[in-house]
């Protein structure tokens, strides 16, 4: 019984009559008057009829709409009967309801011995729901378009100088600010005379920093000088962000110039008093320092422990000035390049363990240093030192609930990456990528901080010029990591015959 049923099968498969009536699609064939001679069960049910409702009975035109007929007089047989094929034609089909369904017909004609038409064949596909899928793409399309002439028109009656990218970081749009402020035509220009505008110094750094970040998929800022129509160079910031798909791709980068020349002017005049100032300051507090070293030992010979104690306070204070001034001339060295770097290789576990020496002498914080097995590192030891001194400061003064710190070095690739570890409250995530900033300090709520947010700017310069990064990572209630990394020092074997 169940082979009988599989061969039925399969001569319903290879029955044409069969095939013919329940394709796919429908066909339809039809005499030179018109008059429909054949058609498939397939149309019959998209129309809605029976089938001696339409056999000999209708005409192609009686199936197609008011504009179909025109069409068919004017073009649809004058073609069949200059060319034996015509295809892709779009008729809307008539149900017997009056209702409609668009479709796309191709058709073939047999001619006789004299050459004239005879009959046509045509093969009729229902294209609902690709008119479906056309019109949501179309609306969709009116919905962009709309939506980018808002934006188009907000951007060009903004200050700010607006542009757009393509994925591969080439500029695609900008707005009448961008053209205005470049001296450009509107609806056109060339990326070199945008190039030509930004302050010879600034070219090649601006040029390699967007390559890299258009590399990376990563957010993009940068300081750079502008010429002006005027021709003064002007401080300017640009930004761009990366708009990325689900997929994980960049569909665009979207990029603002904001001009800030005034504030650069303004930290530049206060660098400038800073530094005159910070000079000026160091030879009183050396001389005060002195006379207060003198005074104490003064006091120490008479023996009175209420001066003892006023010397004491007063020292602390001269040396957290003495503290902030250097801070403010390392500051005006690094903005000015003049930091020198005493480079040597040495070990990192020496280091460490020589290192934060006033941390251990206090015995109010625990500090925890991992072995770090042998890594050697070229850099200014004292300079780095520095860092590391900074980093447990901070853990000590703005983690003081945490007495332990804890320090470790590891290797990662070609770098050593040094950490410094407190269980302290954290950092707001807001804070985070403001932290090496100039003159930035963290409003601990409930806690007091002192300085001038210099040491971070100042340890992030000193990592720079080593060829490292710094950074920091934090979670509120789970304390804060600081770390920094350094070039990993491979001696060779010159080197090491040489240490033996």
């Amino acid at each position: 019984m169940e082979q009988s049923t599989n061969d039925d099968f399969l001569r319903a498969l290879t029955d044409p009559e069969l095939l013919y009536e329940n394709a796919p699609c429908g066909y339809l064939s039809f005499a030179a008057d018109g008059k429909i001679v054949k058609v498939n069960q397939t149309l019959i049910s998209w129309l809605g009829f029976f089938r001696a409702e339409v056999v000999d009975k209708l005409t192609f035109k009686d199936l197609v709409s008011k504009g179909g007929k025109i069409y068919y007089e004017m073009f649809y047989m004058p073609l069949l009967r200059m060319q034996p094929m015509v295809n892709e034609i779009n008729f809307d089909f008539i149900r017997k309801d009056g209702s409609a369904f668009p479709a796309l017909i191709n058709s073939s004609v047999f001619h006789n011995s004299e050459g004239k038409v005879v009959a046509v064949n045509a093969t009729v596909y229902n294209i609902t729901d690709r008119k479906k899928y056309e019109k949501e793409l179309l609306d969709a399309k009116k919905q962009a378009d709309s939506e980018r002439s808002k934006f188009e028109l907000l951007a060009d009656f903004t200050p700010e100088i607006i542009f757009t990218a393509e994925p591969d970081g080439e500029i695609s749009y900008v707005n009448r600010r961008f053209t205005s402020f470049f001296g450009l035509p509107a609806g056109g220009f060339k990326t070199r005379d945008v190039l030509s505008k930004v302050h010879a110094q600034d070219q090649f750094k601006l040029i390699r920093n967007w390559t890299a970040a258009v590399m990376a998929k990563v957010d993009f800022q940068m300081e750079i000088r502008l010429q002006t129509l005027n021709s003064e160079s002007h401080w300017h910031m640009v930004r761009a962000l990366p708009i990325i798909s689900a997929t994980g791709n960049v569909e665009k980068w979207m990029g603002s110039c904001t001009d800030i020349n005034q504030h650069i002017k303004a930290i530049q005049h206060l660098d400038e008093f800073i530094t005159v100032a910070s000079h000026e300051l160091k030879t009183p507090i050396t001389s005060l320092n002195a006379s207060l070293q003198l005074m104490e030992r003064m006091v120490e010979v008479q023996g009175n422990a209420k001066l003892s104690t006023l010397m004491s306070q007063a020292n602390r204070s001269v040396q957290k000035v003495r503290h902030l001034v250097e801070d403010l001339l390392h500051t005006g060295s690094i903005k000015e390049g003049q930091i020198s770097l005493q480079k040597k290789v040495f070990s990192i576990s020496d280091w460490l363990a020589g290192s934060c020496g006033h941390v251990k002498l206090e015995e109010k914080f625990n500090l925890h240093i991992a072995p770090s097995g042998i890594i050697f590192v070229e850099g200014d030891e004292q300079r780095i030192d520095q860092v590391l001194v900074n980093f447990v400061n901070n853990a000590m003064k703005y983690a003081p609930g945490s007495t332990d710190i804890y320090i470790s070095a590891e290797i990662l690739g070609e770098r050593v990456k040094i950490s410094v570890r407190d269980l302290g409250q954290g950092i707001p995530a807001d804070k985070l990528p403001y932290l090496f900033d100039r003159y930035y300090r963290v409003d601990y709520t409930g806690g007091s901080a002192s300085g001038l947010g210099l040491g971070l700017y100042i340890c992030s310069e000193i990592i720079r010029r080593h060829g490292g990064e710094i950074g920091v990572d934090s979670h509120l209630g789970e304390g804060s990591t600081f770390w920094f990394t350094l070039p990993l020092f491979k001696p060779d074997l010159e080197y090491q015959r040489n240490m033996n």
